[in-house]
């Protein structure tokens, strides 16, 4: 086991570099998958080190050779930038390398912040041969451009015991799917890659081991009932392969299809539901339906209709299971009528099937074809219904806060 501590515990010894991993709660899952793809003797020639949440800075330890490690998406660039412009005051010696959704997106922006490196792509292959360069000091500053679409997720386990968490386990990664709203697709070249129920059972053995209590073992996956699938409809096989590995391992409570394992309408057929309701423990399924109008769903490139999210949750109810419904406000060129009509569909679905409803407003994406689009502005009779929906509690999520980012991002 690697040995690790927080900086309120004793010195770090002197003969070794310093990897500082800046842990927020927003970034435990990407963080643990890069430090979980290194071997533990790469990682045994640093003080491993993490910097938690809003502890103060090392400034001591960052007196001497030090990597600290960011990951972060588009809310948290001001709270970094300020961070970094802090770091470079205190004269630190340290250096600074940055990646995630953010820095593949939209690398350039994020060297701009003053990192001195940036990793734009899939970083399990290419962090522990940039963690042997930089030892060597012959890593190349700048951006650091990784192949899309290419990581075996057989050979890397998605999660590190440094950022004390073990997340959900990523079971596919990527989508064939090309929302206009949504960068997955296009960060991963447009691929699904599924890890194997070998993969998944060791990892599912080690979470037990490290925490004997746990009951509830969670996945992470863009659909999850395209699991082993070409990614355009269910592979009924390879879904009751995984459930009936889970069954048989005797993980107390199987949990799919709940965040961050969310589904698609057109993956919520009569037959799926009919295989995988016997084995799932979670009540709540959340589906991606984004807007009840057929027009706007063309525009969004969903390839679903809104006939079949209807039926998708006419099924769900009917399997026993609460519809947890993700909705999108605001979208490109979005009129007055659109959104009305959004408002009628969403009364509607509550009356009748006693939905959930996950609101977001559009925000433009990077690597995203809606990456310079324009967010619509939100009727005022429109807000208000919304807000009359959250205090009846039927209606979460950030949408009043994504119009804030919005303005924030345009200026």
């Amino acid at each position: 086991m690697l040995n690790y501590q927080h900086f309120t515990a004793k010195k770090l010894t002197m003969n070794k570099p310093n990897l500082i991993i800046r842990i927020h709660n927003y970034n435990k899952v990407s963080l643990g998958a890069i430090l979980g793809a290194c071997p533990a003797t790469l990682l045994g020639k640093f003080n491993l080190a993490t910097w938690v949440s809003n502890d103060p800075m090392p400034t001591e330890t960052l007196s001497s050779r030090s990597l600290v490690v960011y990951s972060f998406m588009m809310p948290h660039i001001t709270q970094v930038k300020d961070e970094l412009e802090r770091l470079r005051q205190t004269g630190a010696a340290a250096e600074t390398i940055a990646g995630g959704a953010q820095a593949t997106g939209t690398p350039e922006t994020i060297s701009e912040l003053g990192f001195d490196y940036v990793v734009s792509g899939e970083g399990e292959d290419f962090f522990p041969q940039f963690l042997a360069e930089w030892l060597a000091g012959s890593a190349r500053k700048g951006i650091h451009q990784t192949a899309r679409g290419q990581v075996d997720l057989d050979r890397f386990p998605g999660y590190s015991e440094i950022t004390g968490y073990l997340p959900p386990i990523e079971i596919s990664r990527g989508c064939k799917f090309a929302c206009m709203f949504c960068g997955v697709p296009r960060l991963h070249a447009g691929t699904l890659r599924h890890r194997s129920l070998a993969s998944i059972e060791a990892i599912i053995k080690e979470y037990f081991r490290l925490k004997p209590t746990r009951k509830r073992i969670k996945f992470l996956s863009s659909n999850a009932f395209a699991y082993g699938s070409d990614g355009h409809k269910p592979d009924l096989a390879a879904l009751k392969e995984l459930l009936e590995m889970l069954k048989a391992f005797g993980v107390p409570e199987i949990n799919l299809g709940s965040f961050p394992s969310e589904v698609r309408p057109d993956f919520v057929t009569p037959e799926v539901m009919e295989l995988v309701t016997p084995y799932l423990s979670n009540k709540t399924v959340v589906m991606g339906v984004q807007t009840g109008s057929d027009s706007m769903l063309k525009k969004m490139n969903r390839k679903h209709t809104r006939e079949q999210s209807v039926n998708a949750i006419a099924l769900l109810r009917a399997h026993g299971f609460q519809p947890h419904i993700d909705f999108i406000i605001g979208n490109p060129d979005e009129t007055d009528a659109d959104q009305f009509e959004l408002i009628d569909f969403m009364d509607e679905l509550l009356e009748k099937y006693q939905v959930r409803i996950h609101m977001h407003s559009f925000v433009p994406l990077p690597a995203t074809p809606w990456e310079n689009k324009l967010q619509s502005p939100i009727n005022d009779r429109v807000k208000r219904r919304l807000r009359e929906l959250e205090q009846a509690g039927v209606l979460d999520g950030w949408w009043e806060n994504h119009i804030g980012y919005f303005r924030s991002a345009k200026g």
